[in-house]
């Protein structure tokens, strides 16, 4: 019984740690801004997204860009390219004091959902 109760102090010591390392984020991403911030769109087959960039500010500087996964690639009559894209981004970059350094994050679950929305960090 006293090892059961060590061990469960151990464990339960070790979540609390583990809980206070997770860094803090002063500074969340914002949600996606509306079409009325957006600055350019672009579509790049050869890496299979749909970027998109707005202005938060709305002083014409970029300032937060996202990059849907395209699903499939029509073009119109006048040869320009049309696409499907999922509904919500899996990457996300904010510049939120616009001195050209954007974090990058990433929602690998790609449903849009705050909680899934992290930041980037490469394997």
């Amino acid at each position: 019984m006293k090892r059961t109760t060590n061990i469960l102090a151990v464990v339960l010591g070790l979540t609390v740690l583990w809980g206070a390392a997770e860094p803090v984020l002063a500074n969340p991403l914002p949600h996606e801004p509306g079409d009325e911030y957006l600055l350019n769109e672009d579509v790049d087959g050869s890496v299979g997204f749909y970027f998109r960039e707005y202005s938060v500010a709305q002083n014409g500087i970029i300032d937060y860009r996202t990059a849907r996964q395209i699903l499939f690639t029509e073009y119109d009559e006048r040869k320009k390219p049309v696409v499907r894209a999922k509904q919500f981004p899996l990457f996300y970059w904010y510049d939120e004091d616009q001195d050209g350094q954007f974090e990058m994050w990433v929602d690998r679950s790609v449903e849009g959902c705050a909680c899934d929305i992290v930041r980037y960090q490469p394997y």
